[in-house]
Formats: structure tokens, sequence, C-alpha cells
């Protein structure tokens, strides 16, 4: 496992940062043209594991060429969204994943990519023979998984734990490689290809509940994204939970932010808004105080308080008990 490098334009003067950020996405991404603003804010970490890559990039809206490799090995690139939307756009058809989608690539063929603004995208690079020459042989250029199947899930939240525990890499077993690449065939294979129509006919509640992360989610986007009328979207929630979409979002992206808050890790409270679906962060900390009574700060120091006191009943030989905040 290598070191994980990070890169930020923050650090570089403003007339410098479009030919920073052009030569560091052309370095880490052979053949990639980009087109970006001249006071471009984005950053990039990227790591390998065994003859896997990982990156994780955090972008303004950019516009991005990619002639296709066809002097080195070549690989599927698989584009996990986290916030955000990605276009890939290949032989005059054009796909779009947004929130909570994964979308794969052929870097051996060319296609462009347009990406919104306030994007967070993670990248799992896998060269083809580790696929299988079953799977190389397929078409998945441009292709949108779906993401209701639970291999596609499983393989999403494994890509997360990897740069979750990016700080622990150095102890994973180069031949962990193997197991992600198998799990990203197993996932393609069993989930097929959902196309740029792979949402539509979901029911909106599971739709909404896959796209929390997005801060555009709402009636609209849920709407375009399954097909029915904005009408029908306001029903089917009011039918199924009671309440508006905009207060079932509200309400299950407050919840997720309580149970990250509970752990102890290195996120910040601006990250834990970003993932969950805020794209404000003080926005975000008034809708906390609302919905439980106290600021993010004070839940989470009250959280990482009653681990700390447990701990020491637990080496005190008294009782273990796991704490979780109460919802």
């Amino acid at each position: 496992m290598s070191a994980v490098e990070r890169f930020s334009t923050r650090l570089v003067p403003i007339p410098r940062r479009q030919l920073y950020w052009r030569e560091l996405v052309a370095e880490t991404f052979p053949g990639m043209v980009a087109d970006v603003p001249e006071g471009i804010m984005a950053t990039l970490a990227r790591w390998s594991l065994g003859q896997i890559g990982l990156a994780h990039a955090l972008s303004e809206r950019a516009h991005i060429t990619r002639s296709g490799v066809i002097d080195q090995a070549r690989n599927f690139v698989f584009h996990f969204q986290r916030r955000g939307s990605l276009t890939i756009t290949h032989d005059g058809e054009s796909t779009t994943a947004r929130s909570g989608d994964v979308i794969i690539a052929d870097d051996s063929r060319p296609y462009v990519v347009d990406i919104s603004g306030q994007n967070d995208c993670l990248i799992l690079q896998i060269p083809d023979f580790m696929l299988g020459e079953k799977f190389a042989s397929g078409s998945w250029h441009g292709q949108l998984l779906c993401t209701e199947d639970p291999h596609v899930s499983i393989l999403r939240r494994m890509i997360e734990g990897l740069w979750h525990e990016r700080d622990m890499l150095d102890q994973v077993d180069q031949e962990f490689d193997g197991i992600v690449a198998s799990a990203a065939r197993i996932a393609c294979t069993n989930a097929g290809r959902g196309g740029g129509q792979g949402n539509v006919g979901r029911s909106p509640l599971d739709y909404a509940l896959h796209n929390l992360a997005d801060p555009e989610l709402g009636t609209a986007r849920i709407s375009e994204a399954t097909g029915l009328s904005p009408r029908a979207v306001q029903k089917a929630f009011l039918r199924h939970v009671g309440v508006t979409p905009t207060a079932f979002i509200t309400e299950r992206r407050l919840q997720r932010a309580a149970e990250l808050l509970g752990r102890s890790d290195e996120r910040t409270i601006t990250d834990v808004a970003f993932e969950v679906g805020f794209s404000d962060s003080a926005f975000f900390s008034r809708c906390f105080r609302r919905r439980f009574g106290e600021a993010p700060r004070q839940w989470r120091g009250r959280a990482e308080s009653a681990v700390h006191d447990i701990g020491e009943v637990s080496e005190n030989g008294f009782a273990s008990v796991q704490y979780a905040g109460s919802l």
C-alpha cells in the first residue's frame, strides 16, 4: 500500500491554480485534459493498493476530455459519486451519475466528463486483467450501475471504508486488491447495465434514501429520476410516511449526521454536513440544533465524553456498554 498523497489548489497562488490542476489531473489520469477556471478550488488524494489505484477528488465545475490510452495497460475506472453530478459523454451518448450512483469508464476509449460544482467523487481504477477476460470483453464504457443491487451497495461501502481508514492503509495487505477487484466484478455482473435510465421506475422513497447525500435532492430531482410528476412524488411521500419529501429528507439527513457525530474520527462538522447532503454548514448547524436541542459540536462532545467514561468503567472491570446517541 502506498502512502496517501494529498494535493490542494488552496496552497497555490490563484494565477497558477489552473495550470497546477491541469498538470495534476494529467499525471494522475493519463490522457486527461482538464478545462477549469483560473482560480479553481480543488483537492485530490491518491494512493494505490497492490495493482489498483484509488483517488478522492473535491472540485468545482470542470470539463475534462480524455483521449483513449492505447500505449499502456487498459483500466476500468469506477466513479463513486458522493456529492454533485458527473456526466460521461462518448460516441454521442451521455450518462449522468448523481450522488449515490456508480458509473464506469474504459480508459482505452475516448470520453468527455462534465463535473458539477461542489463535486465529491471517489475513484477506483482496476486493470482489465484483474476483472477477468469475460468482463473485459463486455461493453461497460459509460454504464451506470443499479444502486439498488446489494452487490453494488457492498462495493460502494468497501471503497468508502478504504477512504475513511486511509490513515491505517499502510497496514492493509497488498493482496487485498484482488478482493476489491472481485467485489467490483461481482457487483457489475449482478447489477447488470443500468444505462442512463437506471433510476426510472424506482419508488420515490427508495430513490430519496439512496441519494440523501445529494444536496440537490428534492421533489424536482426525485420526479426527474423516477419518471413521476412532482405531484405524484408529493402524494407518494404523504401516503407512505405522512410528511413532505423535504421534511423526510431533512429528518433522515439529521439522523445520519447524529450517528456520524457520535463516532470518534477525524471528520469535521463541515465534513459531516456535506456527507449527509447539506451544502451549507451554518444552515446544517441551525437545523441540527432545532431537531436535537444542541449544536453539532455539543452533540459530538457529549458522545466523546460518554465513550471516554465507558472506557474507564470497562478498564476497572465493572461494565461494558455501547454508547448510542438518542434519536
